[in-house]
């Protein structure tokens, strides 16, 4: 029930923003332009966000098997799906990890093992994408001034809160000691707030008691600590392999908006877009509400104006969070339903081996 609700407020949000930003912008040349936009260019666009995602599968995989755990591929594509759909409806993107840890772990990982891959993509996502962005902000230096007084503080609340989440990790990774004390301590209070407490009862982590959950935390932890440095130490190869595939995805996600402006029949301008679509994912990475909805819009429309007429713009935003917001909602619906024909043959195979015995 609380997923429909996330999914009902973005999506109302954003259509709000995408309705208010057409009604501003659509004109009868607007109008006349609608039987000029290149279909094929759309396509192209749509065939690139799926590339984009066939190279987060491959990556996710090539990273456990980094660990030495083999995971169908098939497994790994339902998870890919299921964690843009979760990504797409909460704030900051932060409900793809939470289903990709639980789906590794479900796929034979370890919890922490799961974890570390997963802190491993994100410290990945975010050096390459970032790169990208300051690479495209040298070659387009006439921007410099419009950029420091439209998105300033945005991008440097993005760049504060990446580095305290660096810091962090490097916390994680090199003191398990107090990752361990701190994580431990706030599972025993909302153990206690439990037992005195039924509006807590949906945090509980079931019904083992705190010592034996105190346990868990501990050796998770060091799992999840073991499997980090083992990317450090010895996972050079595949952490290679996923840095290359992480540096393929996100240009090919940064070019869908320039095969979306050829469609409209403007110039790809790549270095401006792969500039403009950095910026809005550093800000669609703060988490303020799902999704980023009505944020990405009014974002999407204050730095595309400078290279698409008005009388596009607003057509182009539509045909922007379209390819790379609204695609993913079928995608996570043909995810989850992959995922329940997989629990579904499971739980088949186990009443048949059962009723064998």
């Amino acid at each position: 029930m609380k997923s429909r609700r996330w999914i009902v407020l973005s999506l109302m949000v954003s259509g709000a923003a995408l309705a208010a930003l057409l009604a501003a912008t659509f004109t009868p040349e607007t109008r006349a332009y609608l039987g000029e936009v290149s279909i094929a260019a759309i396509v192209l666009a749509v065939g690139l966000r799926a590339g984009a995602i066939l190279c987060r599968t491959t990556r996710i995989r090539v990273l456990c098997s980094g660990l030495g755990y083999a995971v169908p591929f098939r497994r790994m594509a339902i998870t890919e799906l299921l964690s843009l759909f979760a990504g797409s409806i909460t704030p900051g993107q932060v409900g793809g990890e939470p289903v990709r840890i639980h789906r590794l772990s479900r796929s034979g990982l370890a919890v922490g093992d799961a974890v570390a891959v997963v802190v491993t993509e994100r410290v990945l996502d975010l050096v390459v994408f970032v790169s990208l962005t300051l690479a495209a902000l040298l070659a387009v230096r006439h921007l410099w001034g419009y950029l420091a007084a439209t998105v300033l503080y945005p991008v440097a609340a993005f760049l504060l809160l990446v580095l305290s989440l660096m810091l962090a990790l490097l916390v994680l990774i090199r003191r398990p000691s107090l990752t361990k004390r701190v994580v431990g301590g706030i599972a025993v209070r909302m153990l206690n707030r439990c037992n005195r407490s039924r509006h807590w009862l949906r945090f509980c982590p079931g019904t083992e008691g705190a010592e034996s959950l105190t346990e868990r935390i501990h050796r998770e932890t060091d799992l999840f600590a073991a499997g980090s440095m083992r990317f450090i130490r010895t996972g050079r190869r595949a952490f290679s392999a996923a840095l290359l595939l992480t540096v393929l995805e996100w240009g090919l996600h940064f070019s869908v908006a320039s095969a979306l402006l050829a469609s409209l029949g403007l110039p790809p301008s790549f270095a401006e877009s792969f500039l403009f679509q950095g910026l809005l994912q550093m800000i669609s990475n703060i988490p303020l509400i799902p999704g980023s909805a009505g944020i990405a819009e009014l974002g999407a429309a204050t730095l595309y104006r400078r290279i698409v007429p008005t009388y596009l713009l607003g057509l182009y935003v539509v045909l922007w969070r379209l390819v790379l917001y609204y695609l993913h909602i079928p995608l996570g619906l043909l995810g989850g339903a992959l995922a329940a024909g997989e629990k579904a043959r499971a739980e088949e195979t186990d009443h048949t081996h059962t009723e064998n015995l």
